[in-house]
């Protein structure tokens, strides 16, 4: 066997079945059928064939393919007669895939046919991924895609893990996209964390953490405990926005049935504990309980505390009630004590009792921007009882509820 030394010039090839266009350091003979003859070609190029570590049906192997400009080794064995030169193993080199100054910028056929790098003739004859694939479909990528982006230098630089089913794990070291992504089969359900770098997946920000499914989501602790925190940030949100596109199917022979089927399967939020208290608390402006809208032909939402024990209400600083119409309260025995007890006649509902903004409500009292409109975000605003309100809503100064009727 002699073994022969040459610098790649290309891996495109007029099949794309692996052969590499290798500029030899000398001109050499091999041996054909007909004897020894030269390599004296017009170009003074050599066709080696790339072999693998391993190699399986059309869609397996462990394919590496060297870089143009890598310095390799290959060989013509002694027992082929047909004259094929075959790929040994690559020179290393550090500094050029470091430096890597070669840019051209050249494109060429988007559909090689080789199962290890689907665009492995895209950019520069830079090899965009090496990596190798079982005869199941497994399959383990490198992906290296090194070339100008509007006129800046670029670059897409992954792992990818997948199955033959498509459950994967990405990590991105990319110029634009820098996160490590978990997904199940065709991305059904994901998780991705993002780098710490301004580039960055956009959609979630450096530093980030996002869990998606199609399907549900369950996060369980067997003996543990379950936090879920902001430790210095911004804001907590729970919020559950389905439209009832994807309810189950309800008894359509039933009318009344089927509804209640309906709207008891979406948009629902339910806090629950078998044995422990549930305890909301705040330490800010305070705790606000809003009731909007609500079913068709239903009398809207309402605010309702119902215990099979006592009811109790406690406050520091008075208790206010105020309704726009009637307030009805019905017991065994009604017991009323204080110091001074007021029963006023008068049907007139006034403003002596004041109504607590939230601090997102006392930003828009305070900004007139086009992205947010200014004037008092008014809860019962479009209701019947809106004009017993008007007066007892607070006007925010600096920012802060501090009206004295609060």
């Amino acid at each position: 066997m002699r073994i022969f030394k040459g610098t790649v010039k290309s891996k495109r090839d007029s099949d794309h079945r692996g052969w590499l266009t290798v500029d030899p350091d000398e001109t050499m003979t091999h041996q054909t059928e007909g004897g020894d003859i030269a390599t004296n070609r017009s170009d003074n190029y050599e066709q080696v064939k790339y072999v693998s570590p391993y190699g399986g049906g059309d869609n397996s192997g462990w394919v590496s393919m060297p870089d143009a400009e890598q310095q390799i080794l290959y060989c013509s064995p002694e027992n082929n007669d047909d004259g094929v030169f075959y790929y040994m193993g690559s020179i290393i080199s550090p500094e050029y895939d470091r430096v890597d100054p070669n840019f051209s910028g050249r494109t060429s056929n988007p559909n090689p046919d080789m199962p290890h790098d689907p665009e492995a003739y895209s950019f520069d004859d830079q090899s965009m991924s090496m990596g190798m694939r079982t005869p199941l479909g497994q399959q383990l990528l490198f992906q290296e895609y090194r070339g100008i982006k509007d006129g800046e230098r670029t670059d897409n630089k992954r792992i990818k893990i997948e199955s033959e089913r498509k459950h994967g794990l990405y990590l991105d070291d990319s110029t634009e996209t820098q996160k490590v992504s978990l997904h199940s089969g065709f991305q059904g359900a994901t998780t991705v964390l993002s780098g710490k770098d301004e580039n960055a997946d956009k959609s979630l920000g450096p530093n980030s953490a996002k869990i998606t499914s199609v399907g549900n989501g369950v996060f369980k602790t067997w003996q543990g405990s379950l936090k879920l925190q902001v430790v210095d940030g911004q804001n907590f949100q729970i919020l559950n926005n389905a439209t009832g596109g994807h309810a189950p199917a309800c008894d359509k022979d039933n009318e009344s049935l089927g509804v209640a089927q309906k709207y008891g399967t979406f948009g629902n939020i339910q806090i629950h504990t078998d044995r422990g208290d549930v305890v909301i608390s705040s330490g800010g402006n305070g705790v606000f309980i809003d009731c909007m809208g609500g079913t068709p032909g239903s009398t809207g939402a309402s605010f309702q505390v119902r215990s099979q024990n006592k009811i109790h209400l406690y406050a520091a600083n008075g208790i206010d009630l105020k309704s726009a119409e009637d307030v009805n309260i019905v017991g065994k025995n009604v017991n009323i004590e204080g110091t001074t007890i007021q029963l006023n006649g008068d049907a007139s509902v006034n403003d002596k009792i004041g109504i607590r903004n939230t601090n997102a409500g006392n930003l828009q009292e305070l900004t007139s921007t086009a992205w947010l409109p200014a004037g008092r975000k008014e809860f019962f605003v479009g209701t019947p009882a809106q004009g017993s309100f008007s007066g007892n809503y607070c006007e925010s100064q600096g920012g802060l509820n501090q009206d004295e009727r609060l």
